[in-house]
């Protein structure tokens, strides 16, 4: 079964990428996961507290806050860049411009990757009473679909997969979702009686917990023609 993980390893491998630049990477799990599998990594990430969680899990890499779409294109140069999860929590007005920025840090011949949750599935109806991300998401896979339109980005493939999530109980779910965004810890609190009717509704049992699954979307995407995406 694909995962996001081996989604990622995968495809940089078969290209034979070695510096990579995460967008938006959080915690730094994703990172870590990609270090671990042999490639140079460099988070970009504009939350400090998520930033400070990746520094301390990543103590020898080169991290840095920012937001994609404010990056100084001009002076990287990666093999690789990638998005998981993070392409929704770009303002939609700015969605362009982080792809876009990220596109021309890329190396020719080199991938910008897009990992993205559908708006579908028991992990997002789960959530909704938390956040109801449906608009957010339909705007970036609509943002990359425009792009491969207009040809300032190359489509090679498009993967999609299910990602499941195994927690104790639903507290355990609603610590996931707040660790991504801490404002949704008085929403969750606001939408309890909400909360508990989704994750009941939704929440699939297995010996000593429960699990829930959120389809994903991977695109395997670059610069046209192998060179540096020009300005929209």
């Amino acid at each position: 079964m694909t995962d996001t993980v081996g989604f990622l390893v995968s495809t940089l491998r078969d290209l034979g990428t070695r510096t990579v630049v995460d967008m938006g990477c959080g915690d730094g799990a994703i990172a870590e996961a990609l270090v671990g599998a042999g490639f140079a990594v460099t988070g970009v990430e504009p939350a400090a507290e998520m930033l400070a969680l990746a520094r301390r899990r990543l103590p020898g890499a080169v991290l840095l806050k920012s937001r994609a779409e404010d990056m100084d294109a001009s002076a990287a140069a990666f093999d690789a860049a990638y998005f998981v999860n993070s392409l929704h929590h770009v303002a939609e007005a700015r969605m362009r411009d982080a792809l876009l920025n990220t596109a021309r840090m890329i190396r020719p011949g080199g991938c910008l990757l897009v990992v993205e949750p559908m708006p579908e599935g028991s992990f997002f109806c789960a959530m909704r009473p938390v956040e109801d991300e449906t608009a957010i998401r339909q705007a970036a896979a609509r943002t990359i679909d425009a792009l491969v339109s207009e040809g300032l980005l190359q489509l090679h493939r498009v993967q999609r997969w299910d990602r499941e999530s195994r927690f104790e109980g639903p507290d355990d779910f609603v610590a996931c979702l707040t660790r991504v965004a801490p404002e949704r810890a008085a929403l969750a609190r606001d939408n309890a009686g909400a909360l508990a009717d989704t994750w009941r509704d939704n929440a699939r049992s297995v010996e000593g917990g429960a699990v829930l699954v959120q389809p994903m979307i991977g695109w395997v995407l670059a610069p046209p023609d192998g060179s540096q995406a020009p300005h929209s």
